[in-house]
């Protein structure tokens, strides 16, 4: 049986996204409840900034749903839960840029060494 490197690196790319997706996720944890236990009015504030949006980002689908459905969007938004997941959404989208920026620094500054 031959050995193909295509699927080692396959393997290889997919294990380190997924450590990459975890370094993600666990460092959005830490930053949310470290905004939640030492800045709570920051959060607040971040909130009702982002109310207006969530409201918007509403009634772009708000003519598509049924009826029924309808009543359960906007009283998750009443709720706050529209702001804090579109947080939480835009928190891991930075989160992720500045851990794949380190990742791919590391890994240029590892090949330069390496040549």
């Amino acid at each position: 049986m031959m050995h193909d490197p295509s699927r080692h690196s396959l393997l290889s790319a997919l294990f380190l996204r997924l450590l990459l997706f975890v370094a993600v996720v666990i460092l959005v944890w830490i930053a949310y409840v470290g905004l939640y236990a030492y800045q709570p009015d920051m959060l607040g504030w971040i909130y009702a900034k982002l109310r207006p949006v969530t409201i918007a980002l509403y009634s772009l689908i708000d003519n598509r749903l049924p009826e029924a459905v309808k009543y359960k969007v906007s009283a998750g938004l009443s709720d706050e839960l529209g702001p804090r997941a579109l947080f939480l959404l835009i928190l891991a989208g930075i989160v992720e840029a500045i851990v794949l920026a380190i990742f791919h620094l590391l890994r240029a500054a590892w090949r330069s060494v390496a040549t």
